[in-house]
């Protein structure tokens, strides 16, 4: 009877995390919508200056600041974790990884709340700001101008130009674009839920070598761990970001996330150097150093997209200077994936008791190359 309640309870947990889990994935979607929006509206209206104007524009525009302003937050579903908690079967659960698991998913889940929270407040703030200042004065070209003919639509080019590049209307595109970066908090929260999910429907409560793998950083501090892995399937694992750097525009160096890679591209003809890297983001980027003495190699399942593409792999601490006089691991790819596994002594330059950049990409001259990431561990 124990055994059937037991199930019972934690099978209803599962079902209200695996309910989580789609308004999580519906909420990432729209906040990483409205990052492309701002992203665009940036280097289309505010770094350039497009003209003339068409209903199209005006709407983009709307839109986006429709969807900004249109506050959404997540509300996770906490009834049979409570009933849970209130039973005799949790105890049971003492010391087991499925319940660090799920302690873990549910006091994330309140910080992500206070982070929506703290957002959302600041959104309203902004939009508040924004009918007050243009109320009456040119505010339906963002709201509204559907409700405009085009031909008098396309008298307001100059006050929509005034209006865009407001500080008031800034901050707003500013808070929609925050908004869009957050999305990694998302993608932890639904990786700790369908962990969960699993381990209940295969009735296990500890974790396998291959999850302990996959989830130091999070549920344990790397210095617990004897592997560290930095990206899974493409994306970076919790306390560790991706920077960028080049000898010129940083944004003609670009990386983006596929279904299970990183794909980093850098420009034909346009840089001397381009420098992609992945940094240490713990505690909300208060720490952004550490000792990497207990690991003693790298490896990384990678590929090029057309093959022959060659670059170099490096590793610095926190005092390495940005001349490029650090260490360097040349690579050439195929266009096949390849597992690649590099000795951390090649890295000369680096003390690896304050490493600062785990590890990063560095490509030199004017040939153009794209490479794809999927996997990065330190063993």
């Amino acid at each position: 009877i124990q055994e059937r309640e037991s199930s019972d309870l934690m099978h209803s947990v599962s079902n209200a995390i695996a309910s989580d889990i789609r308004n999580l994935k519906l909420i990432r979607t729209a906040r990483e919508k409205t990052r492309i929006q701002v992203d665009s509206i940036y280097w289309t209206y505010l770094m350039g200056k497009k003209e003339p104007l068409e209903f199209n524009d005006f709407a983009y525009v709307a839109n986006a600041v429709e969807d900004i302003t249109n506050v959404v937050f997540f509300q996770p579903s906490t009834s049979a974790f409570e009933s849970l908690k209130n039973s005799i079967y949790l105890s049971k659960l003492q010391g087991t990884d499925i319940e660090i698991l799920l302690n873990y998913y549910y006091s994330f889940a309140e910080q992500i709340q206070k982070m929506e929270e703290e957002h959302n407040q600041a959104i309203t703030t902004a939009q508040r700001d924004f009918l007050q200042e243009f109320r009456n004065n040119g505010l339906d070209t963002f709201t509204q101008p559907h409700s405009i003919p085009l031909s008098e639509l396309t008298k307001f080019t100059d006050r929509f130009y005034e209006i865009l590049r407001d500080p008031v209307t800034r901050s707003i595109f500013g808070l929609g674009y925050y908004e869009g970066t957050k999305t990694k908090v998302y993608d932890r929260q639904i990786m700790l839920g369908e962990k969960f999910i699993a381990m209940v429907q295969r009735k296990e409560n500890n974790f396998d070598e291959q999850a302990k793998l996959d989830f130091s950083g999070i549920l344990y501090s790397p210095s617990e761990t004897d592997q560290l892995r930095l990206m899974i399937n493409g994306r970076t694992t919790s306390g560790f970001g991706i920077l960028l750097a080049a000898s010129g525009q940083v944004t003609d160096l670009e990386y983006h996330q596929e279904a299970d890679y990183l794909v980093i591209t850098y420009p034909e003809n346009t840089l001397a150097w381009g420098f992609t890297y992945l940094s240490i983001e713990e505690l909300n980027g208060r720490v952004d150093e550490m000792d990497f003495t207990k690991f003693k190699k790298v490896k990384l399942e990678i590929r090029g997209a057309k093959g022959g593409e060659e670059f170099y792999l490096v590793m610095k601490d926190k005092y390495d200077p940005p001349d490029g006089s650090e260490s360097r691991v040349p690579i050439t790819l195929s266009d096949q994936w390849q597992n690649f596994e590099v000795d951390l002594d090649q890295f000369q330059t680096a003390d690896k008791k304050i490493i600062n950049i785990p590890l990063g990409f560095v490509f030199l001259e004017g040939k153009g190359l794209t490479i794809h990431v999927r996997s990065i561990q330190f063993e």
